[in-house]
């Protein structure tokens, strides 16, 4: 690869162009920072691989003719492919990324990489029906479920960890998981697990009530994204070796939706804490996790099934994210989508394609703790009617599907009828004053385009908003409730109804949390008896937040997987990711 490296700073300094120039092999050999001889002999083999075209000048000193015959970017793909073994692919997609090819050849590149090579040899080779490699947009640094609560980081999670039980969406029932048995008393605030033996963890380790009570209390800590589950926790005991009882202050008849959500993984009390790489009692284990990928092999000593797919490599890509500006040269080129977020690349052929509309959806709130929002609902009002997610979807397009007026789609009815009249008529009787509106959050899943979006048009209507984006990490350290008067992201949705109302509203990673009223946090301190009061009570609030403008739901997207048809076992989950541990691979006869 140093001769491609020489051509790199001769194309540089020679700015690219197609024309014959004059030059010296002393000028050469300042260039490449070597010597006379050292230049000749890169001179000759940059001609033998005829990237040069060369015409020696008479005599030492005397000036030579040069012409470059390689487009350098090209010449970086014709590499990159050269590189590329069935086994591996990594050495391709890391000169990629060294020498940063435009956008346009960077997609194309991925396309034939992912979508013409890889397939075209799993139909040669048995040892590929066991890999599953795909590109994504962005890293995921943090993969402990104390530290992140987002969509993708929940999902590779979900395949690292375990749980006690496990939530059955068909049937609403709980299952055995770690736990093979469990009960509580007759106000639900003693919770007692009794324990699967000999499972492991993904260092060898033997999980043991020990191990519960560390991955249950470790919440307590005021950066866990979970803390809400364990607020009213007062005591969990290892009673013996594979029997763990949990005492709360108050009645906590949902805990089994606690326990079977990521805050419940299991993780071993002999390791300290370990964001990049955490070790689980799941299917995978992560065995690389950087900036560029991220790579799961299956854990051979996992307790329950062996999942079929042996390893699953994840490429990051964030270049390549929503990038509907720049495809001016890609030919044929038609909407699909690159591994759940908007994609353009050419059109591709023989593929199933399975779709599926998106149990969450993109929400914005309004403080109605402190600031002009709080004080002002007719301002809140006005924002509510100048905002139009029909006309957000039809402009910005993408994933960006149906329009969404609640949590959960079954629960919709009688949406608000937005009208831009009524909202000027609010902002005419409103306090506002043209001060700037804070909105706030974190970058990527399209919070960019959404927040700029939002921006221009509310500064149509007279309405100023300040943008701000931060990491997803920094974002929920900030005060949120002091500094912000927006707050725009995801709220996810997950396979139990009860659950994900409960994350919404209690949830310490959750923007309607931060931004919530005094009145509804009241509400929400008479959780219900049972599961059935406890989201009745939880759909009040929403409904009381929608009534006075706490909040609004903006849209859900389109999840879409396109894949060939020898991939089976396609299915999205409640995140709207396809579970990796059901896929498997029909081999061609």
């Amino acid at each position: 690869m140093k001769l491609l490296e020489h051509y790199e700073v001769i194309n540089r300094s020679l700015n690219e162009t197609e024309e014959e120039v004059s030059i010296t092999v002393n000028e050469i050999a300042n260039l490449l920072s070597c010597s006379h001889r050292n230049a000749k002999i890169i001179i000759q083999n940059l001609q033998e691989q005829k990237w040069i075209k060369w015409k020696s000048g008479i005599g030492r000193g005397n000036y030579s003719t040069l012409k470059l015959l390689k487009n350098f970017e090209l010449l970086v793909v014709e590499r990159a492919k050269e590189t590329i073994t069935p086994h591996s692919i990594d050495q391709a997609i890391t000169l990629l990324n060294k020498y940063q090819v435009k956008d346009s050849l960077q997609r194309e590149f991925i396309d034939w990489i992912f979508h013409s090579y890889l397939s075209e040899y799993k139909d040669q080779s048995s040892n590929m029906h066991s890999r599953l490699h795909f590109p994504s947009y962005r890293p995921l640094p943090i993969l402990d479920p104390a530290f992140v609560c987002r969509r993708s980081e929940n999902h590779v999670m979900r395949h690292v960890f375990s749980q006690l039980v496990q939530f059955n969406q068909d049937t609403g029932d709980f299952l055995p998981h770690l736990a093979h048995f469990w009960e509580h008393n007759h106000d639900s605030t003693k919770w007692i697990f009794y324990l699967q033996k000999g499972v492991r963890f993904h260092h060898g380790k033997k999980m043991t009530s020990d191990d519960v009570c560390y991955s249950f209390w470790r919440h307590k800590q005021p950066i866990s994204a979970y803390g809400w589950m364990v607020q009213d926790l007062h005591k969990v005991s290892a009673i013996q070796p594979y029997i763990v009882e949990f005492q709360f202050k108050k009645p906590c008849p949902f805990f089994l939706h606690m326990a079977a959500s990521l805050g419940g993984s299991i993780l071993p009390n002999d390791k300290s804490s370990r964001k990049k790489f955490p070790l689980g009692t799941g299917p995978y284990k992560i065995s690389e996790n950087t900036d560029e990928k991220l790579t799961l092999h299956v854990f051979n000593d996992y307790f329950l099934r062996r999942p079929f797919l042996e390893e699953i490599k994840i490429y990051f890509f964030p270049k390549l994210y929503d990038n509907a500006t720049v495809i001016d040269s890609v030919p044929n080129s038609y909407e699909m989508n690159f591994y759940h977020y908007p994609y353009k690349g050419r059109e591709l052929h023989d593929l199933e394609k399975y779709t599926a509309l998106d149990r969450g959806s993109k929400l914005l709130t309004f403080n109605r703790k402190k600031g002009l929002l709080a004080n002002d609902p007719l301002l809140r009002k006005a924002i509510v009617h100048l905002l139009s997610p029909e006309k957000m979807i039809r402009e910005l397009g993408g994933t960006r599907h149906k329009k969404a007026s609640h949590l959960l789609e079954q629960f919709e009815h009688g949406d608000l009828t937005r009208s831009k009249r009524k909202g000027r008529q609010a902002l005419a009787k409103s306090d506002y004053k043209g001060e700037p509106l804070v909105l706030a959050s974190y970058t990527g899943a399209g919070n960019e385009a959404d927040g700029e979006w939002i921006k221009e048009e509310l500064l149509k209507e007279g309405i100023n908003v300040s943008l701000t984006f931060h990491t997803y990490e920094h974002l929920h350290s900030l005060p949120l409730e002091e500094e912000t008067d927006l707050l725009l992201g995801e709220q996810l949705s997950y396979e139990s109804d009860l659950y994900t109302y409960l994350v919404a509203f209690i949830g310490d990673h959750n923007f309607l949390t931060r931004h919530l009223s005094e009145a509804d946090k009241e509400i929400l301190e008479m959780l219900g008896e049972n599961e059935l009061d406890t989201l009745s009570l939880c759909r009040k609030v929403e409904d009381n937040s929608l009534h006075h403008n706490g909040h609004i739901h903006l849209y859900r997207i389109i999840q879409s997987a396109f894949y060939p048809s020898y991939v089976k076992g396609i299915h999205f989950n409640a995140l709207g990711w396809i579970d990796f541990t059901k896929l498997w691979y029909k081999v061609k006869r």
